[in-house]
């Protein structure tokens, strides 16, 4: 049985589990394009973020920037370690090009200033992952 090593995408529900070093898990924010080399300059390693927890910014930081709603908790995966990465289910919802459209798409509903933990299924529905985005930098 030859089977295909996992591949992850963008909106996969993962499980990570690094042995001694734990086991973390939750929603793939952003995979990085394949990168093609080019003679003269380094190369560098695909990778996937695995977003682990989204919580509510205070309402000081809401003052001027009404868009950016959340503080999201990414976890850097690379490429070497997909063979680690268990896919566990893939979630489908309303399309975003942009993070900045979530509240136009989803509505803007009011949440609690608690951690939203990656065990609660809220966070399923609460925004989209942005596929293609480049990091923040």
């Amino acid at each position: 049985m030859n089977e295909e090593p996992y591949e992850p995408e963008v909106d996969d529900y993962v499980i990570w589990d690094r042995g001694e070093y734990g086991k973390d898990e939750g929603w793939v924010y952003f995979k990085c394009d394949p990168i093609e080399p080019k003679k003269g300059f380094p190369t560098h390693s695909r990778y996937i973020t695995i977003e682990t927890a989204v919580s509510l910014k205070p309402k000081h930081q809401l003052e001027g920037n009404p868009h950016h709603k959340y503080i999201h908790t990414l976890l850097l995966c690379y490429e070497s370690a997909w063979n680690e990465l268990k896919f566990v289910k893939k979630r489908t919802s309303k399309h975003c090009e942009h993070y900045s459209q979530y509240d136009d798409i989803h509505g803007n509903e009011e949440h609690s200033n608690e951690v939203i933990s990656k065990d609660d299924n809220r966070i399923a529905n609460m925004y989209k992952s942005q596929e293609g985005r480049p990091p923040d930098y």
